[in-house]
């Protein structure tokens, strides 16, 4: 059956691929630099600052008012990742809804890596928000080629 499939639906898929590998990446590296994420995140907030100025990042890390930023991370990738997988399936059976459904996920990709770019985030996180944006671009590119038209058509 790939055999059948244009060049731009089997590059839609890999670029879909690519973003969900990343997003993968963004989740550990929120596990991992947890510390680092609520430090970025207690710059903007007075109320945190207050708190690390008190008792630290020790202090800050068992406070309440802090989101469970590693949890949230995982849920929404375990979410995203079945969504992607369910969508992506549907759009290589030429379900032309998908299509659409496809670039509004890439949208919303592309507008949360816009405002990771300016939340204070550790460097690695900016640079990994880019690369999701440059992503999302690309899928929309390929999702909307002529060939990828005639192919959600024919089917």
């Amino acid at each position: 059956m790939a055999r059948d499939l244009p060049g731009s639906v089997v590059n839609s898929m890999r670029v879909l691929g690519l973003i969900v590998a990343t997003s993968g990446v963004i989740t550990l590296l929120t596990w991992l630099m947890r510390d680092e994420v609520i430090l970025g995140w207690a710059e903007g907030n007075p109320s945190a600052q207050e708190i690390l100025a008190q008792g630290g990042i020790e202090q800050l890390r068992e406070s309440p008012i802090v989101p469970g930023f590693v949890a949230l991370s995982v849920v929404a990738f375990v979410g995203f990742a079945l969504l992607v997988l369910v969508l992506g399936s549907f759009f290589v059976g030429g379900h032309g809804w998908t299509r659409p459904v496809l670039t509004a996920t890439a949208g919303v990709g592309v507008l949360v890596g816009v405002v990771c770019l300016d939340a204070h985030l550790p460097t690695i996180f900016v640079v990994l928000s880019a690369l999701v944006i440059v992503e999302g671009l690309v899928l929309s590119f390929f999702l909307w080629r002529r060939e990828t038209s005639a192919y959600l058509r024919r089917t």
